[in-house]
């Protein structure tokens, strides 16, 4: 059992759920944060947040948000959130919210009609890589999981907007695509476990809001890039797994690392064990040097 746990009634209340965040860290430096919502609050918050040393010494959202949605019988469901202007929400994919775990990895369970989807998300502990593993817990029909990355490209103290230097093409991948928004920044590769069709239509989603930005009187608008989707069919008890991070892997290897990376977790089942695990998301390792991070946005 989870010793931190939060049940529907608090996940569908934004003004709770959007006031509980995750961060989980790796030995390379960077990070994959955001609420239990789902939705970014910061505009330090982002799923593959990390450092690129030849630009300058902080780190970078490559990653913002990947939004998911299940389609059946030519319904289509959200589990998206952003917030817009005039305290807009969509796509309020925070309705399905059914329950959040954080033990031993971050786990959200999404419900609609008679679909049950459960997501788990975990940050590899020695490279700039997220992964996260989607199981279709309960479906009685045809269903298809559409997901759609965002995409920052940006310094975590800055924000963006649409611009004529962003390149809007992508590279084709094993089981993916990968993108390289501006000149000098490492490629995003984006793969699955299971082969997916992806489909290219690149666009922009305009002001984007974070509160907690607003809040500190700072700017807290920006424009997010959506390059495409991928339709991935799944069957009931399927799961598949999503790779983002600086280089092509292999993805029959997706599932065997998944379970790898979880194994590494400390189990947080004491207080020595949750001090431990807490102090051990400061530790960054590389090839010159050993350093403690000072703290995380």
């Amino acid at each position: 059992m989870s010793y931190i746990s939060f049940e529907k009634s608090q996940l569908v209340n934004l003004e709770f759920a959007l006031k509980h965040e995750l961060v989980r860290s790796n030995r390379s430096g960077g990070y994959s944060s955001t609420s239990i919502a789902g939705c970014n609050t910061r505009k330090y918050h982002g799923l593959l947040v990390v450092p690129q040393p030849w630009l300058d010494q902080d780190n970078h959202v490559l990653l913002s948000a990947l939004d998911e949605t299940i389609i059946q019988h030519d319904e289509a469901f959200n589990f998206g959130l952003r917030m817009y202007p005039n305290g807009h929400h969509e796509p309020k994919g925070h309705k399905y919210l059914r329950n959040f775990t954080a033990e031993p990895i971050p786990k959200i369970t999404y419900r609609v009609g008679g679909v049950v989807l459960s997501k788990e998300m975990l940050f590899a502990e020695n490279e700039s890589r997220v992964l996260i593993r989607y199981t279709l817990l309960e479906a009685h029909s045809k269903t298809t999981l559409r997901l759609k990355p965002f995409l920052a490209f940006r310094n975590v103290h800055e924000l963006t907007r649409s611009n004529y230097d962003a390149n809007t093409k992508y590279n084709p991948l094993a089981n993916g695509a990968s993108w390289q928004m501006y000149h000098g920044y490492s490629p995003l590769h984006f793969q699955l476990s299971k082969q997916a069709e992806y489909t290219h239509v690149p666009d922009w989603y305009f002001n984007v809001e974070y509160i907690r930005e607003k809040e500190r009187g700072f700017p807290y608008q920006e424009d997010l890039f959506a390059p495409g989707f991928f339709d991935i069919q799944m069957k009931k008890g399927e799961s598949i797994i999503v790779s983002a991070g600086l280089e092509e892997k292999e993805p029959t290897q997706f599932k065997r690392e998944f379970t790898s990376e979880i194994k590494k977790r400390v189990p947080r089942d004491s207080y020595e064990n949750c001090l431990m695990n807490a102090a051990e998301q400061f530790i960054v390792k590389t090839a010159n040097k050993n350093a403690l991070m000072a703290g995380f946005p």
